[in-house]
Protein backbone atom coordinates (compact mmCIF):
# COMPACT_ATOMS: atom_id res chain seq x y z
CA UNK A 1 0.00 0.00 0.00
CA UNK A 2 3.02 2.18 1.03
CA UNK A 3 4.25 1.67 -2.57
CA UNK A 4 1.16 2.40 -4.19
CA UNK A 5 0.98 5.97 -2.11
CA UNK A 6 4.68 7.09 -3.16
CA UNK A 7 3.69 6.21 -7.01
CA UNK A 8 0.32 7.95 -6.77
CA UNK A 9 2.17 11.04 -5.03
CA UNK A 10 4.44 12.09 -8.83
CA UNK A 11 2.72 14.06 -10.83
CA UNK A 12 1.31 12.74 -14.26
CA UNK A 13 -0.03 14.03 -17.42
CA UNK A 14 -3.56 12.51 -15.69
CA UNK A 15 -2.33 13.69 -12.24
CA UNK A 16 -1.07 17.60 -11.15
CA UNK A 17 1.52 17.77 -8.58
CA UNK A 18 0.35 18.29 -4.83
CA UNK A 19 -0.15 22.15 -3.91
CA UNK A 20 0.21 21.16 0.09
CA UNK A 21 3.66 22.70 0.19
CA UNK A 22 3.87 25.04 2.96
CA UNK A 23 6.65 27.32 4.19
CA UNK A 24 7.50 27.66 8.26
CA UNK A 25 8.25 31.03 9.00
CA UNK A 26 10.46 31.21 12.11
CA UNK A 27 9.71 34.43 14.48
CA UNK A 28 12.76 35.85 14.79
CA UNK A 29 13.47 35.68 11.17
CA UNK A 30 13.58 38.97 10.40
CA UNK A 31 16.14 39.90 13.11
CA UNK A 32 18.29 36.83 12.17
CA UNK A 33 17.86 38.05 8.15
CA UNK A 34 19.37 41.59 9.02
CA UNK A 35 22.17 40.24 10.87
CA UNK A 36 23.02 37.74 8.49
CA UNK A 37 23.36 40.51 5.87
CA UNK A 38 25.68 42.42 7.98
CA UNK A 39 27.84 40.14 8.24
CA UNK A 40 27.89 39.64 4.33
CA UNK A 41 28.27 43.51 3.62
CA UNK A 42 31.56 43.79 6.63
CA UNK A 43 32.50 40.42 4.00
CA UNK A 44 32.33 42.71 1.27
CA UNK A 45 34.42 45.53 2.90
CA UNK A 46 36.76 43.56 4.07
CA UNK A 47 37.69 41.49 0.76
CA UNK A 48 37.76 45.28 -1.24
CA UNK A 49 40.22 46.50 1.59
CA UNK A 50 42.53 43.60 1.23
CA UNK A 51 42.36 43.10 -2.12
CA UNK A 52 42.72 47.16 -3.02
CA UNK A 53 39.91 46.40 -5.58
CA UNK A 54 36.43 47.38 -6.31
CA UNK A 55 33.57 46.01 -3.90
CA UNK A 56 32.49 42.83 -4.60
CA UNK A 57 29.12 40.36 -4.67
CA UNK A 58 28.96 38.79 -1.27
CA UNK A 59 29.30 35.65 -3.26
CA UNK A 60 30.10 34.35 -6.61
CA UNK A 61 32.68 37.42 -6.99
CA UNK A 62 34.86 35.83 -10.30
CA UNK A 63 33.17 36.15 -13.41
CA UNK A 64 33.78 33.75 -15.85
CA UNK A 65 31.74 35.23 -18.53
CA UNK A 66 28.83 37.11 -19.37
CA UNK A 67 26.66 36.31 -22.59
CA UNK A 68 23.61 36.82 -24.58
CA UNK A 69 21.62 34.32 -25.01
CA UNK A 70 17.87 32.69 -25.87
CA UNK A 71 15.68 30.67 -23.05
CA UNK A 72 13.05 29.30 -25.26
CA UNK A 73 10.40 27.73 -23.68
CA UNK A 74 9.45 24.25 -24.93
CA UNK A 75 6.26 23.45 -26.52
CA UNK A 76 3.66 20.89 -25.31
CA UNK A 77 4.39 21.28 -21.67
CA UNK A 78 2.35 19.49 -19.23
CA UNK A 79 -0.84 22.09 -17.69
CA UNK A 80 0.79 22.12 -14.51
CA UNK A 81 4.33 23.28 -16.21
CA UNK A 82 2.69 26.46 -17.78
CA UNK A 83 3.01 29.27 -15.66
CA UNK A 84 4.81 31.86 -15.08
CA UNK A 85 7.76 32.67 -18.07
CA UNK A 86 6.38 29.02 -19.29
CA UNK A 87 2.52 29.79 -19.74
CA UNK A 88 3.48 29.48 -23.13
CA UNK A 89 6.04 28.48 -26.23
CA UNK A 90 8.33 31.06 -26.51
CA UNK A 91 11.90 32.86 -26.73
CA UNK A 92 12.82 35.47 -24.12
CA UNK A 93 16.32 37.51 -24.84
CA UNK A 94 18.08 36.60 -22.45
CA UNK A 95 22.20 37.21 -20.28
CA UNK A 96 23.90 34.57 -18.53
CA UNK A 97 26.66 34.54 -16.14
CA UNK A 98 29.20 32.22 -15.24
CA UNK A 99 31.02 32.63 -12.01
CA UNK A 100 33.18 31.27 -8.97
CA UNK A 101 30.98 31.03 -5.78
CA UNK A 102 34.04 32.50 -3.32
CA UNK A 103 33.59 36.01 -2.07
CA UNK A 104 36.85 36.74 -3.73
CA UNK A 105 38.33 35.73 -6.90
CA UNK A 106 40.78 33.14 -7.11
CA UNK A 107 42.19 30.29 -9.21
CA UNK A 108 39.56 28.26 -10.76
CA UNK A 109 41.50 24.99 -9.42
CA UNK A 110 40.73 25.57 -6.25
CA UNK A 111 37.26 24.01 -4.62
CA UNK A 112 34.57 25.97 -4.47
CA UNK A 113 30.30 26.31 -5.87
CA UNK A 114 29.87 27.58 -9.31
CA UNK A 115 26.86 29.53 -10.76
CA UNK A 116 24.97 30.05 -13.46
CA UNK A 117 22.83 33.31 -13.39
CA UNK A 118 20.14 33.96 -16.00
CA UNK A 119 17.75 37.05 -16.50
CA UNK A 120 14.85 36.88 -19.02
CA UNK A 121 14.60 40.17 -20.74
CA UNK A 122 10.56 40.80 -22.02
CA UNK A 123 9.01 39.35 -18.35
CA UNK A 124 6.19 41.84 -18.04
CA UNK A 125 3.89 41.37 -14.49
CA UNK A 126 5.18 43.33 -11.01
CA UNK A 127 8.29 42.07 -9.77
CA UNK A 128 8.68 41.22 -5.68
CA UNK A 129 11.41 43.54 -4.93
CA UNK A 130 10.23 47.11 -4.02
CA UNK A 131 12.12 49.61 -6.30
CA UNK A 132 12.01 46.87 -9.19
CA UNK A 133 8.26 46.36 -9.80
CA UNK A 134 8.08 47.37 -13.35
CA UNK A 135 10.98 45.42 -14.63
CA UNK A 136 10.51 43.29 -17.54
CA UNK A 137 13.47 40.94 -16.46
CA UNK A 138 13.22 38.07 -14.33
CA UNK A 139 16.48 36.06 -12.71
CA UNK A 140 17.20 32.06 -12.09
CA UNK A 141 19.73 31.55 -9.95
CA UNK A 142 21.18 28.15 -9.37
CA UNK A 143 25.05 26.40 -8.47
CA UNK A 144 26.85 23.30 -8.43
CA UNK A 145 28.82 21.90 -5.44
CA UNK A 146 27.25 24.26 -3.28
CA UNK A 147 27.98 24.67 0.85
CA UNK A 148 23.61 25.53 0.71
CA UNK A 149 22.69 21.63 -0.40
CA UNK A 150 25.28 20.65 2.58
CA UNK A 151 23.33 22.71 5.15
CA UNK A 152 19.54 22.28 6.43
CA UNK A 153 18.63 25.82 7.00
CA UNK A 154 20.06 29.69 7.20
CA UNK A 155 21.67 29.05 10.54
CA UNK A 156 23.64 26.01 10.03
CA UNK A 157 24.88 28.19 6.75
CA UNK A 158 26.13 31.10 8.65
CA UNK A 159 27.43 28.76 11.60
CA UNK A 160 29.43 27.35 8.82
CA UNK A 161 30.19 30.71 6.96
CA UNK A 162 32.01 31.54 10.59
CA UNK A 163 33.29 28.67 11.15
CA UNK A 164 35.30 28.75 7.55
CA UNK A 165 36.71 32.16 8.62
CA UNK A 166 39.73 29.32 10.50
CA UNK A 167 40.55 26.48 9.12
CA UNK A 168 42.08 24.83 11.88
CA UNK A 169 39.55 25.68 14.54
CA UNK A 170 36.63 25.08 11.64
CA UNK A 171 35.34 21.54 13.42
CA UNK A 172 35.30 22.86 17.11
CA UNK A 173 33.82 25.89 16.24
CA UNK A 174 30.58 24.61 14.17
CA UNK A 175 30.25 22.03 16.50
CA UNK A 176 29.69 24.25 19.00
CA UNK A 177 27.70 26.52 16.42
CA UNK A 178 25.16 23.23 15.48
CA UNK A 179 26.27 20.07 17.24
CA UNK A 180 28.72 17.06 16.97
CA UNK A 181 26.49 15.19 14.72
CA UNK A 182 25.51 17.72 12.63
CA UNK A 183 28.93 19.15 12.02
CA UNK A 184 30.04 15.88 11.00
CA UNK A 185 27.39 15.45 8.74
CA UNK A 186 27.91 18.69 7.16
CA UNK A 187 31.63 18.70 6.46
CA UNK A 188 31.25 14.85 5.09
CA UNK A 189 29.30 16.51 2.62
CA UNK A 190 31.56 19.03 1.97
CA UNK A 191 33.87 17.24 1.47
CA UNK A 192 32.47 14.70 -0.88
CA UNK A 193 30.10 17.83 -2.18
CA UNK A 194 32.99 20.70 -3.07
CA UNK A 195 36.23 20.03 -1.71
CA UNK A 196 36.13 16.64 -3.98
CA UNK A 197 34.86 18.57 -7.02
CA UNK A 198 37.11 18.20 -9.90
CA UNK A 199 35.37 21.15 -11.97
CA UNK A 200 36.80 21.24 -15.96
CA UNK A 201 34.07 23.00 -17.68
CA UNK A 202 31.30 25.39 -16.89
CA UNK A 203 29.32 23.90 -19.85
CA UNK A 204 29.60 20.11 -18.51
CA UNK A 205 28.18 21.24 -14.84
CA UNK A 206 24.63 20.19 -13.30
CA UNK A 207 23.28 23.13 -11.70
CA UNK A 208 20.91 23.86 -9.08
CA UNK A 209 17.99 26.17 -7.81
CA UNK A 210 19.41 24.21 -4.20
CA UNK A 211 16.30 26.09 -2.37
CA UNK A 212 12.73 25.74 -4.11
CA UNK A 213 10.49 28.63 -5.47
CA UNK A 214 7.15 29.21 -6.85
CA UNK A 215 5.20 27.68 -9.98
CA UNK A 216 2.31 29.17 -10.10
CA UNK A 217 0.28 27.50 -7.12
CA UNK A 218 3.08 24.83 -7.19
CA UNK A 219 6.52 24.49 -5.34
CA UNK A 220 9.65 23.46 -7.91
CA UNK A 221 13.07 22.99 -7.78
CA UNK A 222 15.09 23.37 -11.13
CA UNK A 223 18.26 21.96 -12.74
CA UNK A 224 20.38 23.87 -15.19
CA UNK A 225 22.51 21.11 -17.28
CA UNK A 226 24.31 20.49 -20.57
CA UNK A 227 22.21 19.22 -23.56
CA UNK A 228 22.87 15.97 -24.84
CA UNK A 229 25.61 15.84 -26.95
CA UNK A 230 27.53 18.48 -25.34
CA UNK A 231 31.75 16.87 -25.90
CA UNK A 232 33.47 16.01 -23.37
CA UNK A 233 36.11 19.05 -22.03
CA UNK A 234 39.39 18.50 -24.06
CA UNK A 235 42.57 18.70 -22.06
CA UNK A 236 42.33 22.61 -21.21
CA UNK A 237 45.55 23.28 -19.09
CA UNK A 238 44.63 24.34 -14.98
CA UNK A 239 45.69 28.11 -15.33
CA UNK A 240 44.31 30.27 -12.68
CA UNK A 241 41.42 31.31 -15.57
CA UNK A 242 41.28 27.79 -16.98
CA UNK A 243 37.68 27.62 -17.04
CA UNK A 244 36.95 31.14 -18.87
CA UNK A 245 39.40 29.64 -21.02
CA UNK A 246 37.49 26.43 -21.83
CA UNK A 247 34.37 28.22 -22.35
CA UNK A 248 35.90 30.80 -24.50
CA UNK A 249 37.41 27.75 -26.73
CA UNK A 250 34.56 25.81 -26.96
CA UNK A 251 32.37 28.89 -27.88
CA UNK A 252 34.60 29.23 -30.67
CA UNK A 253 33.99 26.56 -32.43
CA UNK A 254 29.86 25.94 -31.62
CA UNK A 255 27.04 27.29 -29.48
CA UNK A 256 26.51 26.20 -25.91
CA UNK A 257 23.11 24.20 -25.64
CA UNK A 258 21.94 24.14 -21.51
CA UNK A 259 18.41 22.30 -20.86
CA UNK A 260 16.35 23.97 -18.21
CA UNK A 261 14.58 21.45 -16.07
CA UNK A 262 11.80 21.17 -13.05
CA UNK A 263 11.22 18.64 -10.18
CA UNK A 264 7.81 19.25 -8.50
CA UNK A 265 6.85 18.91 -4.93
CA UNK A 266 5.87 15.64 -3.93
CA UNK A 267 5.53 15.47 0.24
CA UNK A 268 7.07 16.69 3.28
CA UNK A 269 9.72 13.77 3.44
CA UNK A 270 11.09 13.35 0.02
CA UNK A 271 10.63 17.28 -1.64
CA UNK A 272 10.89 19.62 1.78
CA UNK A 273 10.35 22.76 1.54
CA UNK A 274 12.92 24.18 4.46
CA UNK A 275 15.70 22.21 5.02
CA UNK A 276 17.96 22.28 1.43
CA UNK A 277 20.15 19.70 2.86
CA UNK A 278 17.96 16.70 0.97
CA UNK A 279 18.32 16.32 -2.51
CA UNK A 280 14.84 16.17 -3.99
CA UNK A 281 13.53 12.58 -5.06
CA UNK A 282 10.93 13.80 -7.96
CA UNK A 283 11.43 13.26 -11.66
CA UNK A 284 13.06 16.46 -13.56
CA UNK A 285 10.54 18.04 -16.23
CA UNK A 286 12.66 19.85 -19.08
CA UNK A 287 10.52 23.23 -19.64
CA UNK A 288 13.28 25.36 -21.46
CA UNK A 289 16.21 25.54 -23.53
CA UNK A 290 19.02 27.72 -22.54
CA UNK A 291 21.46 29.05 -26.39
CA UNK A 292 24.81 30.99 -25.81
CA UNK A 293 25.59 31.72 -29.66
CA UNK A 294 29.35 30.79 -30.56
CA UNK A 295 31.42 33.81 -30.41
CA UNK A 296 35.08 34.70 -29.20
CA UNK A 297 34.90 35.91 -25.48
CA UNK A 298 38.40 38.06 -26.78
CA UNK A 299 36.98 39.60 -29.18
CA UNK A 300 36.43 43.59 -28.20
CA UNK A 301 32.44 44.25 -28.18
CA UNK A 302 32.29 40.55 -26.63
CA UNK A 303 34.50 41.60 -23.79
CA UNK A 304 32.33 44.42 -23.07
CA UNK A 305 28.86 42.47 -23.02
CA UNK A 306 30.74 40.48 -20.72
CA UNK A 307 31.70 43.17 -18.46
CA UNK A 308 28.39 44.54 -19.03
CA UNK A 309 26.24 41.59 -17.56
CA UNK A 310 28.76 41.98 -15.01
CA UNK A 311 27.87 44.84 -13.30
CA UNK A 312 24.62 44.08 -13.00
CA UNK A 313 22.32 42.63 -9.99
CA UNK A 314 21.38 39.42 -10.14
CA UNK A 315 18.67 37.70 -7.29
CA UNK A 316 16.06 34.97 -7.05
CA UNK A 317 13.68 37.18 -5.60
CA UNK A 318 14.02 39.44 -9.01
CA UNK A 319 10.67 37.60 -9.87
CA UNK A 320 7.25 37.43 -10.64
CA UNK A 321 4.73 35.99 -7.99
CA UNK A 322 4.59 32.89 -10.03
CA UNK A 323 8.02 32.38 -9.27
CA UNK A 324 8.59 33.27 -5.60
CA UNK A 325 11.28 31.42 -3.84
CA UNK A 326 10.13 29.38 -1.47
CA UNK A 327 12.03 28.67 2.22
CA UNK A 328 14.55 30.09 5.08
CA UNK A 329 17.80 30.00 2.71
CA UNK A 330 15.62 32.26 0.11
CA UNK A 331 14.00 34.29 2.29
CA UNK A 332 17.71 35.09 3.87
CA UNK A 333 18.58 35.58 0.44
CA UNK A 334 16.29 38.13 -0.33
CA UNK A 335 17.47 40.56 2.64
CA UNK A 336 21.25 39.44 1.82
CA UNK A 337 21.11 40.19 -1.63
CA UNK A 338 18.89 43.64 -1.84
CA UNK A 339 21.74 45.02 0.80
CA UNK A 340 24.72 43.34 -0.99
CA UNK A 341 23.49 44.72 -4.39
CA UNK A 342 22.93 48.11 -2.88
CA UNK A 343 26.11 48.25 -1.41
CA UNK A 344 27.71 47.37 -4.89
CA UNK A 345 25.61 49.98 -6.66
CA UNK A 346 25.24 47.85 -9.39
CA UNK A 347 23.71 48.94 -12.80
CA UNK A 348 20.18 49.29 -13.24
CA UNK A 349 17.84 46.76 -14.65
CA UNK A 350 18.08 46.45 -18.72
CA UNK A 351 15.14 47.30 -20.83
CA UNK A 352 16.72 45.40 -23.91
CA UNK A 353 19.79 43.10 -24.77
CA UNK A 354 23.24 45.18 -25.43
CA UNK A 355 24.22 45.72 -29.13
CA UNK A 356 24.44 42.16 -30.58
CA UNK A 357 23.02 40.31 -33.34
CA UNK A 358 22.24 36.40 -32.36
CA UNK A 359 23.35 34.20 -34.23
CA UNK A 360 21.69 31.07 -35.83
CA UNK A 361 23.49 27.57 -36.53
Amino acid sequence: MAQTADLAAVPTAAQPPSTAWREVVGASEDTLFEGFAREIMASQREVAAETGGPLRRGFHAKLHAGFVAEFQVLADLPDHARFGVFSEPRVFPALVRFSNGGPAPRPDKHPEPRGVAIKLIGVHGPKLLPGQEDAITQDFLATSHSVTSTVRNIEQFMAFIRASQNRLTMLVTLARAVGAREALRILRALISTVILSRVRSMAREQFSSTAPIKLGPYAVKFTVCPAEGTEPTEGCPLTPNFLRDELAERLRRADLMLDFLVQFYVDDTRTPIEDTSVAWDAPLVKVAKVRIPNCDLDHPPTHAISEEVDRLSFSPWHATEDHRPLGNIMRARRVAYEASSALRHHSPEPTDLPHIELRST
